[in-house]
């Protein structure tokens, strides 16, 4: 039945991997030595509590059922172009692939994986609490790079990964070492590449605390006054180390066209702190699949007016 249900993923040009709940065992064992590593971050101790604390808080409290198996997902997802008209003229803007459709692509995944389950007599729950990435790595989906970014074989970087629970039963299922692309032992390109020098080639982790994408996610704060100006290079986080990397070479040219704003649509985003924007400019941001969250915590216009000021 899991092969079966392999191939249902596969038909909604996903990728899936399925493999028994008790690897979460194996999955703590990574995020504790994770928390050895030089350049953890809160962010990551936040993560190993989920899944090394006591109990299982990485179960939704809504879950209902006895999780006997755990499925992993890659999904394409591409890098979007959107557009704002500022000062009289267009200035476009990256959008990197995961700040995208998220939950779109959430809601869709969850509903194919149910219309094949539920008639089987099995229930299935997304979970966000899980390290998806090291699930993803260990199923044999997907690779790091040297940059701590997963790397699928199709889709190169450009993808979501998410991960679900099941009371489906399963084998055993895939489980690999944690591996980064071969071609990172000889490949400098996303150190040379990256505009605030986060990235250390003798090092597991990037360093977080100069990464422009933790940056562009706190709200509420300005940009530190070291960040050069001109490293602004996306809405959200940065896509520089992804854009130069050679895993990206079969996909790298396929960046859909997004939104376009106009100037006046482009003064509210800006003017715009608490994400209560009119009703029609709502309506644009929202089928860009956009976190809301942006908006409400003011990161959506500080960010833009960083790329805006720079063009």
């Amino acid at each position: 039945m899991t092969n079966a249900l392999l191939e249902i993923i596969k038909s909604h040009g996903d990728r899936g991997a399925i493999v028994p709940y008790s690897r979460i065992g194996d999955l703590k064992a990574d995020m504790l030595a994770l928390k050895n590593e030089e350049y953890h971050m809160d962010w990551l101790d936040r993560m190993a509590k989920h899944v090394t604390g006591d109990g299982d808080r990485f179960i939704p409290a809504d879950c209902g059922f006895v999780p006997r198996s755990l499925i992993s997902i890659v999904m394409p997802n591409p890098k979007v172009m959107v557009q704002f008209q500022y000062r009289g003229r267009p200035v476009p803007c990256a959008v990197p692939a995961h700040y995208t459709n998220w939950e779109r692509n959430n809601r869709r995944a969850l509903q194919y994986l149910r219309d094949y389950l539920s008639p089987q007599g099995f229930s299935v729950a997304m979970t966000i609490t899980l390290p998806q990435k090291l699930l993803a790595v260990h199923c044999g989906l997907a690779l790091y790079g040297r940059n701590n970014i997963c790397y699928n074989e199709e889709f190169g970087s450009y993808m979501q990964i998410m991960a679900y629970l099941s009371n489906l039963p399963c084998g055993e299922g895939p489980w690999v070492p944690l591996g980064r692309m071969k071609r990172c032992d000889i490949c400098g390109a996303c150190v040379a590449a990256c505009p605030t020098g986060a990235i250390d080639p003798e090092r597991r982790l990037i360093d977080s605390d100069r990464c422009i994408t933790y940056f562009d996610e706190l709200p509420g704060e300005e940009y530190p006054a070291w960040i050069d100006k001109d490293a602004h290079n996306s809405l959200f986080g940065c896509t520089k180390c992804q854009d130069c990397c050679p895993g990206n070479a079969c996909n790298r040219d396929n960046v859909p066209a997004g939104a376009v704003f106009t100037q006046e649509e482009t003064e509210a985003l800006l003017a715009c702190t608490d994400g209560a924007y009119p009703d029609a400019l709502a309506a644009k941001i929202d089928e860009m699949g956009i976190p809301p969250e942006y908006g409400r915590t003011g990161v959506l216009p500080r960010n833009l007016r960083a790329l805006l000021e720079k063009a």
